[in-house]
């Protein structure tokens, strides 16, 4: 038997981006609470898995990323995930293996399926190495960790066998984006959360619209009225995926203003054509409030405010915050209903 965080399994430069789904049903967390008094009793041997850090890894890169692959790697799966479906599976019986206590997952098809197609998507970023994949991929989640090679014994085996709770059947129908940890202290895995994820297209996303921000930060960009309604009548519009462009730099700022003079002949030539500036990679706009140990993190948005006033928006966990005015405009010329 062994430490389950031994030298080997010990990141070096962690936290690392992995896509999990969170395992946080009723039914569940008390299928894995039947264990907890039996694990207990083994104190600090052992890392029990708190409710709200149980989960399935659907693949995880085990190397740094910087923050233009993470985004990357998250749009991709994003845009992959729309062709998967919810796999609902039943979760058990337990199995003691040599360096923690995991629940199997059935059927492993669908949950396989997954996992292609996460591994698919991320592979396309460049840089990003993931491990081999083993000839079958194996469904789990972790209850778990052994922190002391001498927990696994055969008194500690047949008590694990006794417990034998009914099996329960949940449903993955989202995946989360997330910067895994590993808390050597406590002995198990913790994250913060990038993005939800789901997987296909649900009713709320099918008609939720997609909007990028910032293309041309110019009043040039917008129209001089709002596209439908009057410029001062608030709105309230579901947004599927809303994308920012970085702030400007000076630079930036510059090669705008060059380019607006260009448009009139007289100051085309008054201060020679600046270099061409390299834009910041335009982010997706996610939550950042604090929820839990971590960051909310979600991306379901609804984004309030008329074509005059700045943008509130406001995460489906009930967050909010403000926007420019600009945004809203984006937002509103993007939900403009089909003429």
């Amino acid at each position: 038997m062994e430490s389950f965080f031994s030298r080997k399994r010990t990141w070096a430069d962690g936290p690392y981006l992995h896509f999990i789904a969170a395992l946080v049903s009723p039914e569940y967390v008390a299928y894995t609470q039947a264990h907890h008094d039996l694990l207990a009793a083994y104190g600090d041997r052992v890392g029990i898995v708190p409710p709200q850090w149980l989960h399935w890894t659907a693949q995880g890169v085990h190397h740094r990323l910087d923050e233009g692959q993470v985004e990357r790697a998250v749009q991709s799966v994003r845009e992959a995930a729309q062709r998967a479906v919810p796999a609902t599976v039943t979760m058990g019986p337990v199995w003691p293996g040599p360096s923690a206590v995991t629940v199997a997952m059935y059927p492993e098809e669908p949950l396989a399926t997954i996992n292609a197609l996460v591994r698919d998507a991320v592979s396309t970023v460049s840089g990003v190495r993931l491990r081999e994949a083993g000839d079958r991929f194996w469904p789990h989640s972790t209850l778990a960790y052994f922190r002391s090679p001498d927990v696994h014994d055969a008194d500690f085996n047949r008590q694990l066998r006794k417990i034998r709770p009914e099996r329960v059947e949940i449903t993955i129908s989202r995946l989360l984006a997330v910067y895994m940890h590993q808390d050597l202290d406590l002995g198990y895995y913790t994250w913060t959360p990038i993005a939800e994820i789901p997987l296909g297209a649900t009713a709320a996303d099918a008609w939720a619209p997609e909007v990028v921000c910032g293309k041309a930060a110019t009043m040039a960009t917008y129209r001089s009225t709002p596209p439908w309604g009057d410029s001062d009548a608030e709105c309230e519009i579901a947004v599927g995926r809303l994308v920012v462009q970085p702030p400007l730099s000076q630079s930036q700022r510059r090669y705008e203003s060059f380019v607006g003079r260009a448009l009139d002949d007289s100051t085309y030539f008054e201060d020679g054509e600046p270099p061409m500036p390299v834009w910041p990679d335009p982010v997706t706009v996610a939550c950042e409030r604090r929820s839990g140990d971590g960051v909310c993190g979600s991306t379901r948005l609804q984004v309030r405010g008329s074509w005059n006033s700045p943008a509130v928006i406001i995460c489906e966990h009930g967050h909010s915050w403000t926007d420019t005015v600009e945004t809203m405009r984006e937002v509103i010329l993007a939900a403009e209903p089909a003429q």
